[in-house]
């Protein structure tokens, strides 16, 4: 209690609480004035650090010097002078340990790690290989609308999002995607929180007040580390200045950052929009409108781009969003027009043609080679797009998913959903994607908790509940597949391409009746050319192949070849089955065969088509390769798992006791999918004579009806 009494008398409590009252202020006026003055950011530590100091300093002092009517009287004693002095050394050791030991610049790894806030933490993320953000990192979040008139949302968010854009095409600059920093529009949210959950280094956010014809915007960049302010403009112009602000921000961003570009990529930063304003609006409309993967709202997206197109006929971002958006839909609602179909190939060529060096527009043609089978020309054109685009991860996306399923190259395709994942960190539909690639990697529970974690976060998502239909139906639960499809159709009722996806899983379990009924019911949906993939599925699920085959010629081309060539195969046309499959796979053919295929089927049916074809040694190669070569890989891996592969590859051996062999231990791991395939295939007349086969079959047959009892119990069939 003397010591306190002593402080009080010494008036060094009242010193106190003025010093910290005005060091307070003084950080505050040093927050703003230093960053208008262009002033690195340890200028800013380095005031609060000797404000820190001067603390005890002026506890010492105020202790030691009296100030009396007689002047200045030096004091120090005192019964708490030794205590003061104590308590002044350690307040400058903790000012002095801030500074050298917790700000950024001498932190070492592991304790400049932040974790991801709970809010926005996701198990569908990988794990980082860096702790630490890349130095070239940013998010540009939406700027916030200052106009009191919500009809005025999509600007602010279209300024943002553009400037977004024109940043992305720097190599060298890591830009989070729009829908993952966008994610924290309206959030109060502390800007080192936003950088530890988007993995971005510094932040650029800002506000725009529209009034008239006059347009004021505010930006500034923010080190998301210390919450530094590196720089901040405001701008007052008339409404029609709006991409020279643009320009000014985005080149403000690169200075601040240390970027040094070339003169060509300057140029780049601008090569996809219009000084239309008017067409620049409508292509702000169209894409706020996209990342949610509705069908009605990607149509309304379709219209503003098609009304930018109207406006500026020469501006190449549009035609190249409104080729996209007819590939989404395509994707999504199914079974697209002539006319359709016609514009997505003419707006491509058109983006192409104002601007050969527009990533978006090859990521655009990718998607429509990848669509008419022209497999080459996809994979070059993907490639050509994150080439131009470096930060565009929607052409990651879709460049994994291609290789996934289209090439069949699941460990190619891994790191470019991470990398995609890494851009766009809250992106639905690529957390979507990243879940399927981990089951592709037979890493199913993960992806199953992704997946839950996604729907949870966005329950009316229905790419997340397709993939989980697909992912449940993989693991043997029909109740749970049905339930998830029709949680889709709940959610997103014009979703038509999933409407049919429904049937098949019933097709794959063996509920031939209810999947024809689903069928009828499918077709009076979404029109008859959409269910023809279904319709020959139930035909070739009752062996009826000769029939499925002249279904699918009667189709209009491009045919899917995969399809084509199982047909071959299932009735005996080898010789066509060789020419397909070689145009397909000629390493298979070559002289040794290489089988590069990650789906085992490939290289049976390769070597059967050998064998049948006249070159017994070589095929008979082939077939013991593909069986040695996924030996190791589980039978009910989603999309790359063995299946029946070793039972019919051992079969076109004609070793029926290893075939029966394989036959048992694909059942004892569980799989009992796709039985009918089994009963009818010619290639297998031979094994199915066996008595191994139906004791090995009953126990599938078993499974397979105890899940329909089920889904029939549940009212899903």
């Amino acid at each position: 209690m003397a010591f306190v009494e002593e402080l009080k008398q010494r008036k060094v409590v009242r010193v106190a609480v003025a010093y910290l009252v005005v060091a307070w202020l003084g950080v505050q006026v040093a927050s703003i004035a230093l960053p208008a003055f262009d002033a690195p950011g340890w200028v800013l530590r380095v005031v609060i650090l000797l404000l820190a100091l001067g603390f005890p300093l002026a506890l010492i002092l105020t202790w030691a010097i009296d100030l009396t009517p007689d002047g200045p009287r030096y004091s120090p004693g005192g019964v708490g002078w030794k205590r003061m002095v104590a308590i002044s050394i350690g307040m400058g050791a903790l000012a002095l340990g801030w500074y050298f030991v917790g700000q950024p610049a001498f932190r070492d790894d592991a304790s400049n790690t932040p974790a991801v806030a709970a809010t926005t933490t996701t198990s569908a993320a990988p794990a980082k290989e860096e702790a630490k953000s890349d130095a070239r990192s940013i998010a540009v979040l939406p700027f916030v609308n200052m106009s009191h008139d919500p009809a005025n949302e999509y600007f602010s968010d279209g300024l943002a999002e553009t400037t977004l854009d024109m940043l992305a095409k720097i190599k060298d600059l890591k830009v989070i995607a729009r829908t993952s920093s966008f994610a924290f529009k309206g959030k109060n949210s502390d800007v080192r929180e936003i950088g530890r959950a988007l993995d971005a280094a510094h932040l650029l956010e800002g506000s725009v007040q529209q009034s008239g014809k006059m347009v004021r915007i505010t930006a500034q960049l923010i080190r998301t580390s210390d919450g530094i302010h590196l720089w901040s403009e405001q701008y007052d112009r008339q409404l029609t200045d709006v991409f020279q602000i643009q320009d000014e921000i985005a080149a403000e961003v690169v200075k601040a950052l240390e970027l040094a570009l070339p003169a060509a990529e300057k140029e780049r930063l601008t090569d996809k929009r219009t000084e239309n304003l008017a067409a620049y609006q409508e292509y702000l409309r169209g894409n706020a409108l996209l990342p949610r993967r509705r069908v009605s709202e990607m149509r309304e997206a379709l219209a503003h781009f098609e009304r930018a197109i109207e406006l500026d006929p020469d501006y190449a971002g549009a035609y190249a969003a409104a080729s996209m958006t007819l590939g989404l839909l395509r994707n999504y609602a199914g079974n697209p027009s002539d006319e359709e179909k016609a514009k997505r190939r003419r707006y491509i060529d058109e983006a192409l043609r104002l601007n050969p060096n527009l990533g978006e527009a090859y990521a655009a043609r990718a998607g429509l080679n990848e669509t008419e089978r022209n497999i080459a020309a996809a994979d070059a054109d993907y490639r050509r797009a994150i080439e131009l685009a470096p930060s565009f991860s929607t052409a990651y996306q879709w460049y994994a998913e291609f290789l996934q399923r289209e090439v069949g190259e699941f460990e190619r395709a891994l790191p470019l959903i991470r990398r995609a994942l890494e851009l766009d960190p809250l992106s639905p539909i690529i957390r979507n994607e990243y879940a399927l690639a981990l089951a592709a990697d037979n890493r199913m529970d993960e992806a199953l908790e992704a997946n839950a974690q996604l729907l949870r976060e966005h329950p009316q998502f229905s790419a997340g509940h397709a993939s989980r239909a697909n992912l449940l139906e993989a693991k043997g639960d029909l109740v749970g597949a049905l339930r998830s499809w029709d949680a889709l159709q709940k959610g997103d009722p014009a979703a038509r391409t999933r409407i049919a996806a429904r049937c098949g899983t019933m097709i794959r379990f063996g509920a031939l009746e209810e999947a024809s009924i689903c069928a009828e019911k499918a077709a009076a949906v979404v029109g008859e050319a959409e269910i023809d993939g279904l319709r020959r599925g139930l035909m070739i699920a009752r062996g009826q192949y000769e029939k499925a085959h002249a279904n699918l010629q009667s189709q209009p081309t491009p045919q899917d070849p995969w399809t084509l060539l199982s047909m071959q195969v299932a009735t005996e046309r080898y010789k066509e089955g060789r020419a397909l499959m070689t145009s397909l796979m000629p390493e298979a053919f070559a002289q040794p065969p290489r089988l590069t295929s990650n789906f085992p089927a490939d290289g049976a049916l390769a070597g059967l088509l050998l064998m049948k074809t006249g070159e017994t040694a070589r095929g008979r190669d082939l077939l013991q390769l593909t069986i040695k070569n996924h030996a190791t890989r589980p039978h009910t891996q989603y999309m790359y798992g063995r299946g029946w592969n070793d039972v019919m590859a051992w079969s076109f051996l004609g070793d029926l006791k290893q075939a029966c062999n394989a036959l048992g231990e694909a059942v004892s791991a569980g799989y009992f999918f796709d039985l009918e395939m089994l009963t009818h295939v010619p290639q297998l007349a031979e094994l199915r004579k066996q008595p191994c086969f139906e004791m090995h079959i009953a126990p599938a047959r078993a499974k397979a009806a105890q899940q329909r009892e089920a889904a029939r119990k549940a009212g899903l069939l």
